[in-house]
């Protein structure tokens, strides 16, 4: 891949990306996020498009919130903190 394929391809990436960001908060997360779709944009000859990238984001988030608290998990947190305090 040539340097200047390279440079446009980053470009495109990051643009994507930043059109679909919804953490605006989190600049630092996002710059994650383009290096990971980065990485796995690999060019095998197959056409990629924004919804390839949008999958990416998800998967990427995806990954990101695997050990994420869920209201139910906060809501058995505060059962069994209840019983404790019994």
């Amino acid at each position: 891949m040539s340097c200047e394929f390279r440079e446009q391809l980053l470009e495109y990436i990051s643009e994507t990306v930043g059109d679909i960001w919804q953490l605006e908060s989190r600049p630092d997360l996002e710059k994650d996020c383009v290096d990971y779709v980065v990485n796995e944009f690999d060019d095998d000859g197959y056409s990629r498009d924004d919804d390839f990238i949008k999958y990416l984001v998800i998967k990427f988030l995806s990954n990101h919130c695997r050990d994420a608290v869920s209201s139910q998990d906060l809501e058995y947190m505060a059962q069994q903190q209840k019983g404790n305090d019994i």
